[in-house]
């Protein structure tokens, strides 16, 4: 379903603005963590750096604040299927099937690629439309189970490219558990019509033809 477009012109593009002087820390390249609960740019972003990962998520105030510093691991997860939409600047998205082998649920709550800062996002029906925001507490992967990343529904968002993703260009992508996990996997460009998003109105809301 299509609604009526608008350019980028939320909070998230005045953020990325802001942030331009900072793209390294945008794309997870970052020289040192930051303190935890202290401001930062985009909900979302990642870091990892010497063992340790960082995610900004959005507090109970609505602010983008840094979470705590966990230790890194291997994850047990499993990342399969995988691709991404080709497109030469802007936004793109990653799919693909996220499966949790183990007895425990596992909960994936940041990504991170040097080819874009990052979102995890879900698709909702809101004020009639169905528009895509972030999905706050990411991923929870069932014990024994999986959870699809697809046109429509959740998808790892790359809000804005730092170069093109071309068909068939290797993208490098690391998910991140709330545990410290971290999943690394490597997805393809593929052309794809749909998942054409644009926002249109705050930093965590969008209007989207991801059909």
């Amino acid at each position: 379903m299509r609604t009526s477009h608008v350019s980028i012109v939320s909070r998230m593009s005045v953020a990325l603005a802001t942030a331009a002087i900072a793209v390294p820390a945008l794309i997870g390249i970052a020289q040192a963590h930051e303190r935890p609960g202290s401001t930062c740019a985009v909900s979302g972003m990642t870091m990892i750096h010497e063992g340790e990962a960082q995610v900004c998520l959005t507090n109970s105030s609505g602010k983008a604040t840094w979470g705590k510093l966990v230790k890194t691991k291997k994850s047990p997860l499993t990342f399969t299927d995988t691709w991404v939409k080709a497109a030469d600047s802007g936004m793109s998205a990653a799919f693909g099937v996220i499966s949790n082998p183990t007895n425990k649920a596992i909960r994936v709550i940041g990504a991170q690629t040097a080819y874009s800062p990052t979102q995890l996002h879900e698709v909702v029906m809101k004020d009639g439309a169905m528009v895509m925001q972030q999905k706050q507490g990411g991923f929870v992967i069932p014990a024994g189970g999986s959870v699809e990343l697809k046109p429509g529904g959740n998808h790892i968002m790359l809000m804005k490219l730092a170069r093109p993703v071309t068909a068939g260009t290797m993208v490098p992508l690391t998910l991140v558990t709330a545990d410290g996990g971290l999943l690394k996997a490597t997805v393809m460009g593929k052309v794809f019509a749909g998942a054409n998003e644009t926002y249109n109105g705050s930093s965590s809301d969008s209007s989207m033809d991801m059909s």
